[in-house]
């Protein structure tokens, strides 16, 4: 069986389903969205002016594990005993 793979935004994630417009380029991807926030900021607009990307729930993860594994190492575990 042949598995077509799922083509999403190389900067916020998002699937093909999700956006309007996937611009495809050599092995990357960008949105409609992205394209749109990328072209405010060429153009020097104020980065109050831009509008922020929620990050998909798969950067929260990555985000909250790196962070978990950043204090992990950083601790000292003390045997009780």
């Amino acid at each position: 069986m042949i598995k077509l793979k799922q083509l999403k935004c190389s900067f916020c994630y998002k699937k093909e389903s999700q956006v309007r417009k996937l611009v495809a380029g050599p092995h990357v991807y960008i949105c409609d969205e992205c394209c749109t926030i990328a072209s405010r900021i060429m153009s020097n607009e104020s980065p109050s002016e831009v509008p922020a990307v929620e990050p998909t729930l798969w950067q929260k993860f990555c985000r909250w594990l790196g962070f978990l594994l950043h204090y992990k190492n950083q601790a000292t575990f003390v045997d009780p005993c």
